[in-house]
């Protein structure tokens, strides 16, 4: 197993049972402190239950457990008879451990937000807040694997918005650009949550619709165009889309071979007089 397999399961496992796990670890390094005596310092080890719980958890549960590794260490110190000159050393020793623990959890947290921001912003588009071009391919090539093995069918939804240049030149390019943020809201409400959207680039959109075979395609596809047009009734300006729709029942030869099966069918539609919806099964 490698560390994201190992990262994706732990993510899995609920909150609470991560804390009392790592309440449990505590526990245990304390009582071998308390058994082992003045031997062997198990500092580091304490770390490794703050790291886990301030990295998976919140930032309540990396306060908690900060204060219950230092409490612990203070318990096994405390049990163990270690000599001190002056009675409220250990004390002293616990409330520094407390603040070291609180101080690395801390760090462990802004790093962990620090890296979902920066993971966010490199999948997300920064204009409708939809996955980007860069997040859509992975995911396509997470599909693509899926039909390989599973043989379940995927159906790409490739559309642009028809004379967006137009809207553009007679509206202004603020009013196209709201338009394209709720286009992508309208499309994210309207498809289930293990569907992806995401903007291409410009005015251009894909869907991908998760294990979606042909006949399920053309009746989800109208339903679609009709709550995109619907929601973009408030804008009080005339759209219509051009869609190209690619069912997958073998894996293409490429992604890119893929993309361009559904943009070669968004055309077709657009030569056939715009506002449709072109279908294509890829055997």
């Amino acid at each position: 197993m490698n560390f994201t397999e190992f990262d994706k399961r732990i993510r899995k496992l609920n909150t609470r049972f991560l804390l009392s796990f790592n309440i449990f670890i505590c526990i245990i390094l304390g009582y071998a402190g308390w058994y082992i005596g003045n031997e062997f310092s198990f500092s580091i080890f304490y770390l490794i239950p703050v790291l886990i719980v301030a990295w998976y958890t919140n930032r309540k549960s990396g306060i908690f457990i900060s204060f219950f590794a230092a409490f612990t260490w203070l318990i096994g110190d405390l049990f163990a008879g270690r000599s001190y000159s002056v009675s409220f050393i250990p004390y002293i020793n616990a409330a520094a451990r407390a603040v070291l623990f609180l101080s690395f959890s801390t760090l462990v947290l802004a790093v962990r937000k620090n890296l979902y921001s920066e993971t966010k912003s490199a999948n997300e588009d920064f204009l409708t807040k939809i996955s980007n071009s860069r997040a859509f391919f992975n995911y396509t090539a997470m599909e693509i694997k899926r039909l390989s093995r599973y043989k379940k069918p995927f159906t790409l939804v490739y559309f642009d918005v028809d004379n967006f240049k137009a809207i553009n030149d007679n509206y202004g390019h603020n009013a196209g650009d709201e338009l394209l943020v709720t286009l992508a809201r309208a499309i994210r409400r309207n498809i289930r949550p293990t569907d992806v959207v995401a903007r291409l680039g410009g005015d251009e959109f894909a869907v991908l619709l998760i294990e979606t075979g042909p006949q399920q395609a053309r009746k989800v596809l109208p339903k679609l165009q009709t709550k995109m047009k619907e929601a973009l009734e408030q804008t009080e300006i005339s759209v219509t889309f051009s869609f190209g729709v690619v069912t997958f029942l073998k894996s293409p030869i490429s992604i890119d071979d893929m993309i361009k099966k559904a943009d070669d069918m968004m055309y077709l539609a657009k030569r056939k007089g715009k506002d449709m919806i072109n279908y294509f099964v890829y055997r």
